[in-house]
């Protein structure tokens, strides 16, 4: 009896002396979106955390407020590191300006997964995202179809905040499909802010200058993310009701509730779609297997799709996609 109670107790011992180490064990990952606003990253986040949850580590979720504050995204990275992360998954503001965050970061031990936006340098491990290149090409190729053969047919492109990888992709993309498809890229213009409203003013400012007679002489939109395209969507919707005469193609880029129900109405004709829980998943799992020593692609894309009124109604994939029962 007394040998068993002996065991007993050296198992329960071993067991306690393995406990911290298994703990230690445990990783913690850093994931740090453009924002932590807004139904994109909101869904970003989702994917991520789940994918936290699947793979047992602990995840670390922070960002700036908006996806303009370049300096303390740095200030983030730098923290992350100095808390000693296992690794970071970071979607960086500025394609050039966050180079040598990484770079440190990378020296300092801590492997860096990208996701959603390029940086520049080779010092990341992987790059998890859509190909804002193909998908802003896809939206030229819809606003061309819409349009149809229309001789001399002028368009315009809403590009976000300058510098931003993904969007200045996916201008390139459109601008690129659009003249292959003959069409006159009349108008490009930048946001003075990177939100909803700065985007709106600038499109807005831009649209008033193809008003003739109540008239808007405009062919076709392509607006670049989320923002730019709920800004577009409002100075439309303000030169409509400010009586100018508005019959204009429009291909937004991502999705939300309230793009989802301009598509539905007609308002939109077109969006571009991401899939961000999918996105949020693979970077958290790519730079899982990173700090694993795993090998990993350099590149994943994580893929767009159109979605359209017709496609809304009769496709159970695309509604899943965009939140609709």
């Amino acid at each position: 009896m007394r040998t068993k109670a002996r065991a007993l107790v050296c198992l329960i011992l071993a067991a306690s002396s393995l406990a911290p180490v298994l703990g230690a064990e445990r990783l913690t990952l850093a994931a740090i979106p453009k924002s932590t606003g807004g139904e994109f990253w909101e869904t970003v986040e989702r994917g991520a955390r789940r994918a936290a949850q699947d793979l047992g580590v602990t995840l670390k979720w922070e960002g700036t407020v908006t996806e303009t504050e370049i300096a303390e995204q740095n200030k983030i990275i730098e923290n992350m590191v100095n808390l000693g992360v296992d690794g970071i998954a970071l979607a960086p503001l500025n394609q050039r300006a966050m180079r040598r965050q990484v770079e440190n970061a990378v020296r300092a031990g801590v492997p860096v997964v990208i996701f959603d936006s390029g940086v520049d340098g080779t010092a990341h491990s992987s790059y998890v995202a859509t190909d804002n290149k193909a998908g802003g090409a896809l939206g030229g190729k819809e606003l061309a179809r819409l349009i149809g053969k229309k001789q001399g047919a002028r368009v315009m492109c809403m590009r976000f905040v300058q510098g931003t990888g993904s969007t200045e992709a996916r201008a390139a993309g459109f601008i690129e499909a659009a003249k292959q498809a003959g069409l006159t890229v009349a108008a490009d213009p930048y946001p003075d802010t990177g939100t909803i409203e700065g985007c709106k003013t600038a499109a807005a400012n831009t649209l008033e200058k193809f008003v003739r007679n109540r008239v808007l002489e405009l062919d076709g939109i392509f607006a670049c993310n989320l923002y730019s395209t709920l800004g577009v969507a409002s100075a439309l919707e303000d030169l409509r009701k400010g009586g100018v005469k508005v019959d204009v193609k429009f291909v937004g880029f991502d999705t939300s509730r309230k793009l989802v129900e301009d598509v539905q109405a007609g308002r939109i004709d077109a969006l571009v779609a991401q899939n961000p829980e999918r996105m949020g998943y693979l970077a958290v799992e790519t730079l899982y297997k990173v700090v694993k020593k795993e090998k990993v692609p350099a590149v994943i894309d994580t893929g767009t799709v159109l979605v359209t009124r017709e496609n809304l109604e009769n496709d159970p994939e695309i509604r899943k996609l965009v939140g609709l029962p």
